[in-house]
């Protein structure tokens, strides 16, 4: 045989058995993270179950939230296609419930159905105006309103930045801070103080103004 057909073998045996040893190495690390965001996930359930076993025995989270009193049902027109693995739409009876829809719709990209969960604190709302005139005046853009706004960012962070996955969204805390108005708890997580408010629709995430104050910070820094 001659060098030069040697050469060629060598460098065919080096590449396959670079490329062999290259997918067998990310093979191992795919499955190296999964097994850890298993492990992570379960680190998270079993943190919100600790802390919730030592809340004070005040007001039960079911009598807070009505979940005992309303079972899982009711869920919002799903806009088709397959199956979500991550995430169920589980209605607005709760605001456990209805923090597991919105997840859902995020993950999905449905904005529409993230829209109808939105509510709005009225300061809020008026700061949201302000601005979002201030921008359309010298850059319209497809926002036609303050809910389409919202509708469109909230899905956007829930699709760039996801939901805890619905194992632990099902052992989120709930903390009653005023009329109507819960908090979920999810330490450890970014969805942490997340707020729902009780309405003629069932429960909806809460657009408060400190979330409007750092939508228009993060915006203004770019």
């Amino acid at each position: 045989m001659s060098p030069l057909k040697s050469s060629l073998i060598v460098a065919l045996v080096s590449v396959a058995a670079t490329a062999g040893g290259l997918y067998y190495l990310q093979h191992q690390r795919g499955r190296e993270a999964a097994s850890l965001r298993r492990q992570n996930n379960a680190m998270r359930v079993q943190l919100n179950q600790r802390w919730q076993t030592r809340k004070p025995a005040a007001a039960p989270a079911a009598a807070v939230a009505g979940e005992a009193a309303v079972p899982r049902a009711n869920p919002l027109p799903a806009p088709g296609g397959g199956p979500v693995e991550n995430y169920r739409n589980e209605g607005q009876a709760s605001p456990r419930a209805a923090l597991q829809t919105l997840a859902w719709a995020c993950d999905r990209g449905d904005a529409e159905t993230v829209g109808r969960m939105i509510y709005f604190d009225e300061p809020a709302r008026r700061k949201l105006e302000v601005y979002l005139a201030a921008v359309l005046k010298d850059n319209p853009t497809q926002w036609k309103s303050v809910d389409d706004l919202a509708a469109s960012m909230l899905t956007y962070h829930g699709m760039s930045r996801p939901f805890p996955n619905a194992d632990i969204l099902d052992v989120a805390g709930i903390e009653t801070i005023g009329e109507d108005r819960a908090m979920l708890r999810l330490r450890g997580t970014s969805r942490d103080r997340t707020q729902f408010q009780r309405t003629a629709e069932g429960w909806k995430f809460v657009v408060t103004e400190e979330l409007v104050d750092a939508y228009i910070a993060q915006t203004g820094s770019r």
